[in-house]
């Protein structure tokens, strides 16, 4: 499937659109009552991200007859399984990454829409309501675009040498759903290293990469709606991206029905050297 500039377009305005409806007349502005958690106490969801899914939901649909959306409230609250899809012309919405930014007032969160054919990324969007910007992923690279102005490519600069000291990597990590005893060895690896930034929106952390602000993201848990934008990106920029066995060393194409560790170099010539410290 090649996603054409219609399609590119059509779907930067609804985003547009739902940002001024439905996000940013609630930013700043949450009722207690208006505020909902999910897996944990600190894990928000919120009446903009409701109504932003279900505008985009409907909408999305329409773009594509035949389409289907897998969006992070709905597979909440219904359990939807992204494998029962995979075989089909997929969306997926996460109507606001980083609600916990969100509801607490801070500017880092983003919304974020990938297009999947056969399981796999063809196009993604990552739009920054606090910004009105957008950016958009595809085989041809990293576009951008402010709100009333047409794309243009991202400038971005290749990273010509290979790393020798992962120390010398910035990085963003989230180790939240690993196994216990995995998880305390990983933890020990990663607080050694110097440059962790902590975001809370893989959206924006997956700008961050495609610009070169960091060299890689790992995730605990693969999920659909963080992760099949994130993929787009880090590939369109020339990165390697792929599940990750800490035992074997080994990694995987991303299959985004399996939940399993997530990890996304922005230099293939980075990619052992990250892998081989990941790894147990």
């Amino acid at each position: 499937m090649f996603v054409d500039n219609k399609i590119r377009d059509e779907v930067t305005v609804l985003l547009e659109e739902v940002s001024r409806k439905n996000i940013m007349p609630f930013y700043k502005n949450l009722l207690a009552e208006q505020i909902y958690t999910k897996s944990s106490p600190t894990d928000f969801v919120t009446i903009a991200d409701k109504e932003c899914e279900e505008f985009l939901t409907k909408k999305l649909m329409q773009l594509i007859i035949g389409s289907k959306v897998i969006g992070e409230e709905a597979s909440s609250e219904n359990g939807v399984s992204f494998s029962s899809f995979k075989d089909d012309i997929i969306w997926t919405v996460d109507p606001i990454d980083g609600t916990k930014n969100f509801v607490n007032g801070n500017e880092q969160f983003c919304s974020m829409v990938a297009l999947l054919q056969d399981g796999k990324p063809k196009a993604s969007w990552i739009y920054i309501p606090i910004l009105d910007i957008c950016y958009f992923a595809s085989i041809k690279g990293v576009e951008v675009a402010y709100y009333g102005t047409e794309y243009n490519i991202l400038d971005v600069k290749d990273k010509k040498t290979t790393s020798t000291n992962v120390n010398f990597l910035k990085y963003c990590a989230s180790l939240r759903y690993l196994e216990p005893d995995i998880k305390v060895v990983i933890k020990d690896k990663v607080k050694r290293l110097k440059n962790q930034v902590f975001v809370g929106s893989a959206g924006i952390e997956a700008i961050m990469l495609a610009k070169g602000q960091i060299d890689f993201m790992f995730y605990s848990m693969t999920t659909p709606w963080d992760h099949a934008p994130v993929d787009m990106f880090c590939r369109a920029v020339g990165g390697k991206a792929g599940q990750i066995s800490f035992h074997k060393r080994a990694s995987n194409d991303i299959k985004l029905e399996k939940s399993t560790p997530v990890l996304f170099v922005r230099s293939i010539a980075d990619w052992e050297l990250v892998n081989d410290f990941i790894s147990i």
